[in-house]
């Protein structure tokens, strides 16, 4: 675990540091402003649903949705870098199931994580598809959580509940289509699947495995500072001023 978020940690500090790279003898006018160039936000609406010890629909998706999951929210805030996207996100949602008759349980959830992925459509197909996208990505980060349970023993009623003491971790990968749909308005959809460190989400320790959960959004990104088109080519042209800006 801890291998996995230095090595996911030390990908997006490269990619920060990196820049486009041009060439010191040329000048090609104004710079974009570093602090706003090539970033979006993104809002996202769609649901979190349970897989671990009690889940019962995870080959029917659409029974899994209504039955095993709850409504989701998230923010995300992203740099883009070429090809590549760093980003950070927030998520509540949960999940719930009634599987046993004796337990059933429903969960709340906060996360907060980032990630880093690879725009893989203008690899393949250059600029041929300037209005779709298609990321894949790896994340990590920390969530807590609130679990209601219904026991029922020898015909009586018990509830309780757990909450986490400390924040948990949480690591996941996924893909996002995205279609563009106007200046700087992007439509998303998303799916991914996340795994947890216990086995508490539930309440619920049959084998000793730890849960996961699945996430499925769709949203709306906005692109702000003067990136207008995520993965259009630079298609501005190159002045030689003659004398190099540095040397």
């Amino acid at each position: 675990m801890k291998n996995l978020m230095y090595s996911i940690v030390g990908i997006i500090l490269f990619l920060t540091l990196q820049t486009n790279g041009s060439n010191p003898d040329e000048w090609s006018g104004p710079h974009e402003s570093i602090l706003l160039s090539h970033w979006s936000i993104n809002l996202n609406i769609g649901c979190t649903s349970y897989f671990g010890d009690l889940s019962q629909y995870d080959l029917k998706p659409m029974r899994k949705l209504f039955n095993e999951g709850k409504l989701a929210y998230g923010l995300k805030l992203s740099r883009q870098i070429r090809f590549f996207k760093i980003s950070g996100q927030v998520i509540y949602g949960g999940f719930k199931s009634n599987y046993k008759p004796e337990h059933s349980f429903k969960t709340s959830m906060l996360e907060y994580s980032i990630q880093t992925g690879v725009n893989l459509l203008p690899i393949i197909f250059k600029q041929r598809l300037k209005k779709y996208g298609l990321e894949v990505y790896v994340g990590i980060g920390q969530f807590i959580f609130n679990t209601s349970v219904n026991n029922y023993r020898d015909g009586q009623q018990v509830t309780g509940s757990y909450s986490t003491g400390v924040p948990e971790f949480v690591y996941f990968f996924g893909g996002e289509l995205s279609i563009y749909l106007a200046k700087q308005i992007w439509f998303t959809t998303n799916l991914a699947v996340r795994q947890v460190q216990n086995d508490n989400m539930d309440k619920y320790i049959a084998k000793g495995d730890f849960d996961y959960y699945s996430l499925f959004n769709i949203g709306v990104t906005y692109y702000f500072g003067k990136l207008y088109r995520p993965f259009q080519k630079n298609t501005r042209k190159q002045v030689n001023r003659g004398r190099p800006r540095w040397r």
